[in-house]
């Protein structure tokens, strides 16, 4: 069998390291030009924060919508395959279900302090 030319061009083959760098680095730039947008277009950065204040409570309903449109698709789509798949296990699947609802529980965790530290830094403090 030959080796196709450009067979590095196929990104399951690409190191998840190497993915996930380059996403973290595309994330942060495509930020940086959208805040410098932003900043550009309301006048300044005083009036950038206040348009961002004067906009939290819309940010905050798209955000908690976002997650519940998020967590129903985990719930009525991805978990039962993935609860199926992991039940096929040699325990049938005791210690990965566990791992699985810690691991729900963790991310429901960090959803909440995420969405506490913005309550926070709403209300004026750190």
């Amino acid at each position: 069998m030959t080796r196709r030319a450009f067979s590095w061009m196929n990104p399951a083959r690409w190191p998840s390291l190497l993915v996930a760098m380059a996403v973290l680095v595309v994330m942060f730039l495509l930020s940086g030009a959208i805040l410098a947008v932003s900043v550009r277009l309301f006048g300044g950065l005083e009036a950038h924060h206040s348009t961002w204040q004067a906009a939290w409570p819309w940010l905050l309903a798209w955000r908690l919508s976002l997650y519940a449109v998020l967590a129903l698709v985990w719930w009525r789509k991805v978990r039962p395959r993935a609860v199926a798949r992991l039940c096929q296990d040699h325990d049938d699947g005791r210690q990965a279900l566990a791992k699985l609802r810690r691991l729900e529980a963790m991310a429901l965790g960090i959803l909440a302090l995420i969405e506490v530290t913005n309550l926070i830094n709403r209300l004026g403090g750190a």
